[in-house]
């Protein structure tokens, strides 16, 4: 379950982190262009945002979608000319960046943080409830169907919503909505109050809930005790604990990040030496099911998700996800030693979109060589004797996203495991590896994907969400079902087990400096 208090939060530290160090766009060509030296401010960054994104997005590599771009934005431009301040920019450069049904690439924004409602209301398939409060004045309000909002039929809010929240898919919207529900600032671009929440439910009855300062908002929240639960949150990067009497180990992968991919942080763990030892402790202890809980995984760095594989199947049959690679200047900015790749024996065109194997420096390279362990590499396992021999779970929800999405569908597209959970709130081929921009006009941030990773079974590159094998709800008040299911599937179910937990170093402290969400 998601905490109530976090997400304002972590949404000021993302910009926070990132606000100083992204770069302004130009473009000499548009900002010569009499358009742009005629247009208020507005105009200016709408001519550059479209620029920005038509010669970096993959989508709008081809021609046809360009030529389409082009013409939305002499429309834009015109309503541009109409505006009265930065908030209207915004939604309408969102709604723009939302067409494209991608999670990755969209208009920052918020202004202010500082209001929000201290309620959340959990939304699935057009229906909602409050799931979470955050005193004990609010807490009859828990698991009441939600009909309207502002006097308007839940229906009309998602609609409203939609046209300007980017995301992957219907699962990634709803999850992503829950929160910004929370946001004071939501509302006003919903064009509602956004100091009160008139609530009306399923029995008729009605309750006001009014915007509170963040700063007072309480941690704790109301909401199920989870402690007593094995599939229950842990603040860790990743953490296992092996069930020998049912012959189980339990893996938590909460974040793509260890070491190597922060080397800043020298206390984290290495994650291919903690999945070396736990593979370890799995044969000395016999253990028969491997499970891997991604539901709290936020991504990160996708080269994790390849370590776990390679004790999973032998890793030169592994078929692997493709990246076309979309060459702009925005993204040489970020990627400098871009410019020194070559293709055919020629600099990469700008504009051009090219699969990441192609390049000149990728052509011959033996993966099943390995690499040596320093500190900049994770060590694979090609050993197949070392390969797991037991069944393997994973644990999927809707939050499923970027990278633990890739590792999910890596493993289905080869037949590793099952699935069980919800359906994915990503999109097994999707676009992404976010770039950020500030427009100069009027200071509005901007994220775009320069990148699409397509699944290795390329007949299902259409599909919108990775669907589990076995169907559970994870938020389940009462019971964890999800364990459950497990211990009816691949194990006895006994009352009494016997434990033997990892020592994996207390990590804790570090979890909300890793921790980055999606900037929407």
């Amino acid at each position: 379950m998601k905490r109530i208090f976090i997400i304002a939060l972590a949404l000021l530290c993302a910009v926070t982190a990132y606000a100083q160090n992204i770069p302004q766009y130009h473009d000499a060509d548009v900002e010569a262009s009499k358009e742009y030296v005629e247009g208020n401010a507005y105009q200016k960054d709408l001519l550059l945002y479209v620029d920005m994104l038509g010669d970096t997005h993959p989508y709008y590599a081809d021609s046809k979608h360009r030529a389409e771009l082009d013409k939305c934005a002499k429309r834009l431009y015109r309503e541009c000319g109409k505006i009265r301040d930065v908030a209207e920019f915004k939604l309408l450069t969102a709604r723009l960046a939302a067409s494209l049904g991608d999670g990755h690439t969209a208009i920052f924004y918020w202004t202010s943080l500082d209001r929000i409602f201290p309620v959340r209301v959990a939304i699935d398939n057009n229906r909602s409830a409050i799931v979470d409060a955050s005193s004990v004045e609010l807490g009859d309000l828990l698991g009441r169907e939600v009909v309207k909002i502002n006097g308007k039929p839940l229906s009309y809010i998602l609609k409203q919503a939609r046209e300007i929240v980017s995301a992957d898919n219907d699962v990634n919207f709803e999850n992503l909505v829950e929160d910004y529900l929370m946001i004071s600032e939501f509302w006003s671009m919903l064009g509602m109050s956004d100091e009160v929440l008139s609530l009306e439910f399923a029995d008729g009855s009605h309750a006001d809930v009014a915007a509170i300062n963040k700063s007072d908002l309480k941690i704790t929240q109301l909401q199920n005790d989870l402690s007593g639960r094995v599939t229950a949150p842990r603040r860790v990067l990743f953490d296992y604990t092996i069930y020998e009497e049912e012959g189980i180990c339990y893996l938590q992968f909460n974040q793509f990040a260890d070491r190597v991919t922060h080397p800043k942080n020298p206390n984290l763990p290495r994650f291919d030496e903690f999945v070396r030892d736990m593979m370890a402790d799995i044969e000395a202890k016999g253990v028969k099911t491997l499970v891997v809980d991604l539901q709290y995984n936020s991504g990160g760095n996708s080269s994790l998700g390849n370590v776990l594989l390679s004790y999973l199947m032998p890793y030169a049959e592994l078929k692997q996800y493709s990246a076309d690679v979309r060459i702009s200047e925005l993204m040489q900015t970020y990627y400098p030693y871009y410019k020194e790749f070559t293709y055919d024996g020629k600099p990469l065109e700008l504009g051009r979109v090219y699969s990441a194997p192609m390049f000149d420096h990728n052509r011959g390279v033996d993966v099943t060589a390995g690499v040596m362990q320093d500190s900049t590499n994770h060590v694979l396992n090609f050993d197949k004797e070392r390969i797991f021999k037991g069944d393997v779970v994973f644990i999927q929800s809707k939050e499923s996203f970027s990278s633990a999405s890739l590792l999910l569908t890596t493993a289905r597209d080869n037949g590793v495991g099952y699935i069980i959970g919800e359906p994915s709130g990503g999109r097994p081929s999707h676009y992404g590896d976010i770039l950020y921009c500030t427009l100069p006009n009027t200071g509005t941030i901007a994220t775009v994907s320069h990148k699409h990773f397509i699944r290795p079974n390329r007949a299902l590159v259409n599909e919108k969400y990775l669907t589990p094998n076995i169907f559970v709800p994870l938020n389940n008040p009462d019971k964890d079902l999800v364990w459950e299911c497990i211990l009816d599937f691949f194990g006895p179910n006994k009352s009494k087990r016997v434990v033997t937990t990892s020592a994996t170093n207390d990590d804790s402290y570090l979890w909300d400096t890793i921790y980055r969400p999606v900037m929407n």
